[in-house]
């Protein structure tokens, strides 16, 4: 009886506790900043690395061929740890909520690798690598003097770099998911879509800024007497900057702690059943759900109760429904994986394209041949492009909505890959300086729809009960899941190009490949997304 009691008085404050956390649901521009604030931390993240990886990998002197394919093992990883740890965080029951642990532990991964990319050489010095500086070689980089050693005297320092680049490169990306489902797990249905224009508009703008950041003479400041190079400057900048976004978003709202909140959040989806049965004492907790959505979740937004449907779902069921997705999920992930090839063609050989094609220079040459300071200054002046690629992203993410309106999702997600596919073939034909600066902007048009479009049809999914009507094959889905699985389609589409794009230039004879394949890998997403179902 007393047991009773105390149970009684336990769910009671849950339910207060809710009451209160609900009435403050809906988020203002600033709680929507600050949900979204992580990923500008990550873009940081990300325009460190593309400025800067390279050139550490040289110094160590690894060989280029080995630099390609070190590229391929953060997607072969995560293609394959992402959705798994995506659906148990669908199921995650502690103090602090479902998503925040797993984006503390990615943020954890992305700290440790920027660390270890920028202190490779210096880690590996400690374990015992031998510095021998009669034995080095200088040469330019992107206009930055890069001095290399035998990549036998920096075998630590090479496999710990490595190392890092592999955590950088897959934390980053496997941390957009749960950041990605919090922001959706906190908010209103209905600011979804605003919430996910916020949080693309917000990677757009750290990606702008990172890129800027790169581009500063660090070692022209008082900052390298106290941290180092330009390098240690700019990867120590960038670690602060990042801890930062990533408080700002963990401490933006609370999660819901309590297992009857937990399924009644996961009412729309019949994975909360396996919610209900990883839990020792399933029948109290059924009840306390009953007693939930009795006395808290208004008739008009209840849903078939848990108790009405008791089955037990065990962990292979769950990862089954990773395996066997609905139609519409197929259909999604397939267009998000062409778009994802496109843009990564984009993303990873721009500057190479631009440097060979757009300015006629030459990587083949020493570093003081005409031929090779121009392919340098094309690679500069890529970067460059880069961030307006960036900027064009954070301006259409505030106007996506607006346009999601007046012409309908559907039209606006095959319209934006249509319009990337003629910007790449027209980029390709023209080889024109002015034309890669304002042509790079349609990349920012399809990486803002990457980073909304899909997303916002999942949470659709959800709000109407899409899959909580059968139970085919086992399927036991959540909006944690999708999200991981939607987004792990970047690392199978960085694993594709990465391992092939170089056999397509070579046959070519020529960089311009790049952006037809790009184009053409944009209009198979929108013919894959003709057959999306939109609702």
């Amino acid at each position: 009886m007393v047991d009773f009691s105390k149970g009684q008085i336990r769910r009671r404050n849950s339910y207060e506790e809710f009451n209160s956390d609900t009435d403050h649901k809906h988020k203002t521009k600033l709680d929507l900043i600050r949900l979204s604030a992580i990923v500008c931390g990550i873009e940081f993240c990300y325009a460190a690395e593309t400025a800067f990886v390279s050139p550490i990998l040289l110094q160590l002197g690894l060989p280029i061929i080995f630099m390609t394919w070190i590229w391929c093992l953060p997607p072969l990883f995560g293609f394959f740890l992402v959705p798994v740890l995506g659906s148990l965080s669908d199921k995650c029951q502690t103090r602090i909520g479902r998503r925040r642990p797993f984006i503390i532990l990615y943020s954890i991964g992305i700290l440790l690798g920027l660390l270890l990319v920028s202190n490779g050489r210096r880690i590996g010095q400690w374990f015992g690598d031998i510095k021998d500086p009669s034995s080095n070689t200088t040469e330019l980089f992107n206009e930055t003097i890069i001095e290399s050693y035998p990549s036998i005297s920096h075998k630590f320092g090479t496999m710990i770099t490595i190392l890092g680049v592999v955590l950088l490169d897959l934390d980053c990306d496997a941390c957009q998911s749960p950041s990605r489902a919090y922001l959706l797990d906190v908010t209103n249905v209905n600011q979804h879509s605003s919430g996910l224009t916020t949080f693309t508009s917000m990677a757009g703008l750290g990606g702008g800024l990172g890129y800027f950041l790169g581009g500063i003479p660090w070692e022209k400041t008082f900052l390298t007497r106290l941290l180092g190079d330009q390098i240690h400057v700019l990867f120590t900048l960038v670690w602060i900057i990042f801890i930062i976004c990533m408080l700002l978003t963990i401490t933006a709202a609370k999660e819901p702690t309590t297992t009857a909140i937990m399924a009644s959040n996961l009412s729309r989806s019949v994975s909360r059943q396996f919610l209900i049965s990883s839990h020792h004492s399933s029948m109290d907790i059924i009840e306390e759900i009953d007693q939930y959505e009795r006395t808290v979740v208004k008739p008009r937004d209840r849903y078939a109760s848990i108790s009405s449907n008791h089955i037990k779902i065990s962990c292979i069921d769950y990862l089954r429904s990773i395996i066997h997705m609905p139609s519409s999920l197929k259909w999604l992930c397939l267009t998000n994986f062409f778009c994802w090839m496109s843009l990564v063609s984009y993303s990873l050989f721009f500057t190479d394209f631009v440097g060979q094609a757009v300015f006629g220079g030459n990587p083949r040459y020493e570093s003081n041949h005409p031929l090779r300071v121009l392919y340098n200054d094309g690679v500069r002046f890529g970067s460059w492009s880069m961030s307006i690629y960036s900027i064009s992203c954070s301006i259409y993410s505030l106007n996506i909505q607006k346009l999601n309106d007046y012409f309908g999702i559907k039209r606006v997600y095959i319209g934006s890959q249509l319009i990337y596919a003629v910007g790449m073939l027209l980029m390709g034909y023209l080889r024109h300086r002015i034309g890669v600066i304002l042509l790079s902007a349609a990349s920012g048009i399809l990486y803002s729809t990457l980073f909304t479009i899909p997303f916002l049809l999942i949470s659709k999914y959800y709000a109407s009960n899409t899959y909580g009507e059968s139970n085919i094959h086992g399927q036991v889905r959540g909006i944690g899941t999708d999200v991981a699985i939607v987004s792990s389609m970047v690392f199978l589409a960085q694993l594709c190009l990465s391992s092939t794009m170089g056999i397509f230039i070579h046959l070519a004879g020529s960089t311009v490949i790049i952006t037809i394949i790009a184009s053409l890998l944009s209009i198979c997403g929108a013919i894959s997304a003709t057959q999306v179902s939109y609702l």
